[in-house]
């Protein structure tokens, strides 16, 4: 008898252990808010003699309160919008995980301001402007348990934010239960963007005449930034030509090199100062104006202007005439003693620019008596002084192409 116990006893144990590997506990959803749970117990008897009697019931009835519950879920940990860009959106599902129908409100909060502007939130079809507009909407719109809602939010990113980081945080909270609430998040990384550009960029034609000492030369290159944060850029000036222009300073800082911070968008003047060498008119070089991102050096562009030599070429004639300045005197005719006779002296500029200071030193032949000088084009200043006519232009700079003249009158000695 004890051997078949403890036999019924093991089987006993190996099944419920079994039963106990087998079994999955399966999580419930809520029960319902206003659902009404009733147990029942029953008990039956028999008395000593072995009658039977009707069973007996006894029961009990609960009903089940409101329990809240709202879950946020972000629709990207992270997103990555260009820098300016407009109506981006962030997607949040709001999910009712209580047990009974609730209503929602909606909070946020951005961790870095300044980079994005919120302009809307987008529910069921409609774009709120504010959020007061949209928890207005949601205060009217009672969401059912287990019920999901989307809610977008729309934004601007500004301009010059590369690189930048913020964190927008949506917050729900059950009107029902002020103290339930739920909250995600999505990271916003505009990615930075590095370009430039420099101009002139060519189609410019510099004339200048040698410096012969200071002050030096100026071109104001514009270089601006075009990417999308604000940042450093190296500044690098050369002539790569012939030997014609020396670079003296870049934005005011001595050398051929300097850097410069630029916001986006931005563009700031850069004068190049430089001075032109003692060469030929004609002479040509190009002077350029690199700059370059110093986050990228991919990044990177050059203006330039080119530059060509001027100068005046000036020449200079004489003719011998009768005193009547009219009748020439050719090499075959023959001046008496005695007689007056008038040089002419004509002066002309023959160069791409205008000659100055422009003056006459002419010492008399000894066969000669100096009378008197007079203009014939222009105007002159006359200073004669043992028989030496210096004769200096007062009436202005000699352009390019212009002709000047004066006469001499002297008799033959």
């Amino acid at each position: 008898m004890m051997n078949w116990m403890l036999r019924n006893c093991a089987r006993a144990l190996a099944v419920a252990g079994l039963l106990a590997v087998v079994t999955v506990v399966t999580a419930q959803a809520q029960t319902p808010e206003g659902t009404p749970i009733t147990n029942t117990a029953t008990v039956t008897w028999t008395d000593a003699n072995g009658n039977a009697y009707a069973p007996v019931s006894g029961s009990v009835t609960v009903t089940v309160g409101f329990q809240a519950g709202i879950d946020v879920m972000a629709g990207a940990a992270t997103v990555s919008p260009a820098s300016p860009s407009v109506d981006d959106t962030l997607d949040f599902d709001v999910a009712n995980v209580g047990n009974g129908t609730d209503n929602v409100s909606i909070t946020e909060s951005i961790s870095v301001g300044g980079i994005i502007t919120v302009t809307g939130y987008r529910y069921n079809g409609t774009t709120y402007g504010t959020l007061a507009a949209l928890n207005t909407a949601l205060s009217g719109a009672p969401l059912a348990q287990a019920d999901t809602i989307l809610i977008q939010v729309v934004y601007d990113v500004a301009v010059g934010q590369g690189g930048q980081t913020t964190i927008y945080t949506m917050t729900a909270t059950s009107s029902r239960d002020g103290t339930m609430f739920d909250s995600d998040a999505t990271t916003i990384q505009p990615p930075a963007a590095y370009a430039v550009t420099v101009t002139p960029d060519g189609a410019l034609n510099v004339l200048q005449l040698p410096s012969n000492g200071p002050p030096a030369y100026q071109q104001t290159f514009v270089v601006t930034n075009t990417g999308n944060l604000a940042e450093d850029f190296n500044l690098d000036a050369t002539s790569p030509g012939s030997a014609v222009i020396t670079t003296v300073t870049v934005n005011g800082v001595a050398g051929t090199t300097t850097q410069v911070n630029i916001g986006s968008g931005a563009a700031v003047n850069i004068v190049v100062e430089y001075t032109v060498a003692d060469v030929p008119a004609g002479s040509q070089d190009t002077l350029y104006l690199a700059a370059t991102s110093v986050n990228d050096g991919t990044a990177t562009d050059d203006g330039f202007m080119d530059l060509t030599v001027i100068r005046p070429v000036v020449t200079i004639a004489k003719a011998a005439y009768r005193d009547d300045q009219s009748t020439p005197i050719l090499p075959a005719d023959r001046v008496l003693p005695g007689e007056f006779i008038q040089y002419l002296v004509t002066v002309t500029n023959g160069g791409s620019t205008n000659a100055v200071s422009v003056a006459v030193n002419d010492p008399l032949p000894a066969q000669v008596t100096y009378n008197t000088a007079s203009n014939d084009v222009g105007t002159w200043l006359f200073v004669e002084a043992a028989g030496v006519l210096d004769a200096t232009l007062t009436s202005g700079p000699l352009a390019p192409a212009a002709s000047v003249s004066f006469w001499i009158r002297v008799q033959i000695n």
